[in-house]
């Protein structure tokens, strides 16, 4: 059963990753892990869906609901926490 959480949770996710704009993360979802650089956070589509944008290779971006997100672990330059 997929977690959900409330308005603050998603508000603090949100807040921790807008931070973390051009530094390297995990992030934990339900499904497994994935990793790469914060590139962006918003909303898109006329009904907002909060995500973040993580950029994993040059030409591979992956978008990540905020809803889906379990954890979030900031990487230092090494990929080390």
């Amino acid at each position: 059963m997929a977690q959900i959480l409330s308005a603050q949770e998603s508000s603090q996710v949100r807040a921790l990753l807008i931070t973390a704009i051009n530094s390297n993360v995990e992030i934990v979802t339900a499904f497994g892990s994935v990793t790469g650089e914060v590139v962006q956070t918003g909303s898109i589509l006329k009904n907002p869906l909060n995500y973040v944008v993580l950029k994993q290779s040059e030409s591979n971006f992956l978008y990540v609901p905020l809803a889906s997100i379990d954890a979030v672990i900031l990487l230092n330059e090494d990929g080390d926490i």
